[in-house]
């Protein structure tokens, strides 16, 4: 006898980036997000009980106080990590093993870095996505050596490329590393889309099949 409980959570917490909180309700409490008529986060959420509840508010309150916790720990990871430049954590990537017989995710990211610069300067022939390319693929793995992608393992290559927006890196870098990891399937429409990538385009698409290619 599935029913639904409605849950509310400070908010504050919405000053954290939208996927930090969608991949909280989501996929750590199993909760659905609420949003906006114009599609935008409200600090609430639905949960899915299987029985009928007497007193809804109290199983409402329980799951408040749960997700608020895992809220505060995502918002120390947040402000933390933040105090680091991706680029200072490219070195940590040597202590993280990609594979035993291909080294290290700092050795990874090397040649990913290489082989999008050349996608993008030999294949497209667009020598300014080459650097972009590059310069992308070299900080691609290092939100792996961060508090938040450490916690919330979904979020690696996303979180990457948050923090490089927060950096100021340039629209042509950080959005190759929000989107590395896609498309996710064979389908012409597959996202990201045109308009997502904007700019971003070809420097994503060579440091999108370099890290295949690898």
């Amino acid at each position: 006898y599935p029913s639904v409980v409605a849950g509310h959570i400070p908010v504050e917490f919405l000053k954290l980036p939208e996927e930090v909180l969608t991949t909280t309700m989501i996929h750590h409490q199993h909760y659905f997000p609420v949003v906006d008529d114009e599609g935008k986060l409200k600090p609430a959420f639905l949960a899915v009980t299987n029985t009928q509840p007497e007193k809804p508010e109290i199983i409402a309150r329980n799951g408040e106080r749960v997700l608020t916790a895992r809220l505060r720990d995502a918002r120390f990871f947040w402000d933390e990590d933040r105090k680091t430049p991706l680029d200072s954590r490219i070195d940590r990537l040597a202590t993280i093993l990609f594979h035993k017989k291909l080294g290290s995710y700092r050795e990874k990211a090397d040649r990913v870095a290489a082989l999008a610069e050349w996608i993008a300067r030999e294949g497209v022939k667009n020598l300014d996505a080459a650097g972009n390319a590059a310069r992308a693929g070299r900080l691609a793995k290092a939100d792996l050596a961060t508090d938040m992608v450490r916690e919330f393992t979904e979020l690696q290559g996303t979180m990457g490329g948050i923090y490089a927006r927060e950096e100021g890196q340039p629209e042509q870098v950080w959005k190759p590393i929000y989107y590395q990891y896609l498309p996710s399937g064979v389908e012409a429409d597959a996202p990201p889309t045109a308009d997502q990538l904007g700019a971003a385009a070809v420097s994503w698409a060579a440091l999108s099949m370099a890290d295949k290619l690898d």
